[in-house]
């Protein structure tokens, strides 16, 4: 019986991650023809994938012949340990924070140089936009949530956002590096950022930060409303900050107990 080279495995890995990498929040549906225009793999090799994929739950059939993510690949997601823990603590003060502002809220964590919405509550003006809706990606320097989490981001992540530049979305979007670093660094002294039409006209968005049990920040929790029903940024800030304060204490006892529990167990195994 022959193996499959480390290379032949390698290849299947990467076609396969490249077809369900074809999914985005702009692009939840797709005909087996557009995951591999979109993959960059021949169409037979495609649907060869799509059909392991889809038996084992990671796709799901929809209509007129076209697949989406499949419920066994989210289970799976969520599992994930660095998130899982933020969003079960953020959630429950997420929904308090929206029936006392009743604007949009996110949670938001940092991947490179882009933001990833973990989870968002709608607010009760209009609908949320799909720049902030759950999974999609946002981009740091235009953003409140974004520039909340650049305060925490290390030297490379700088290096690549002056390589890459900064693109603007409105006319009020800051572009300029040095400029950018100022108000990263204001908002980490304050305790907040704002962002005032910089990702889309006339929205206004206030953001904290998150910390778990170390003191560390690991995400961000925002708020996201129209510029006028924003009478002043304070009114929005003092909510906010609280819902911040509790979802990091709660944050805080969770990975807290989970730490305690595991040196216990350490402890325990040194003395037997």
């Amino acid at each position: 019986m022959s193996i499959p080279s480390p290379a032949s495995d390698r290849s299947v890995v990467e076609r396969t991650l490249s077809v369900l990498g074809a999914f985005d929040t702009g692009n939840v549906r797709l005909t087996v023809s557009e995951i591999s225009r979109r993959s960059g793999i021949p169409v037979a090799t495609a649907y060869r994938i799509v059909a392991k994929l889809l038996s084992w739950g990671a796709l799901e059939r929809a209509e007129h012949n076209r697949y989406t993510i499949g419920l066994r690949l989210w289970e799976i997601a969520l599992l994930a340990p660095r998130h899982s823990d933020l969003r079960s603590a953020a959630v429950p003060h997420m929904f308090e924070l929206r029936a006392m502002t009743r604007s949009a809220v996110l949670l938001s964590v940092r991947d490179g140089d882009d933001g990833i919405c973990l989870e968002s509550v709608s607010g009760t003006a209009r609908p949320l936009h799909r720049s902030w809706s759950r999974g999609h990606r946002f981009p740091l320097h235009a953003t409140a949530c974004g520039r909340v989490l650049l305060a925490a981001a290390d030297d490379i992540t700088w290096e690549e956002i002056d390589t890459l530049g900064l693109g603007p979305h409105t006319p009020r979007t800051v572009t300029d590096p040095g400029v950018l670093r100022g108000l990263v660094e204001h908002g980490r002294r304050q305790g907040f950022a704002v962002c005032d039409g910089e990702l889309l006209d006339g929205v206004v968005e206030v953001a904290a930060p998150l910390y778990d049990a170390d003191g560390t920040a690991v995400g961000a929790v925002g708020l996201v409303t129209d510029r006028d029903r924003t009478s002043h940024v304070h009114d929005l800030t003092r909510p906010l900050l609280t819902a911040a304060g509790r979802i990091s204490r709660s944050l805080a006892l969770r990975t807290g107990t989970e730490g305690q529990h595991h040196s216990s167990t350490d402890n325990q195994r040194s003395r037997t």
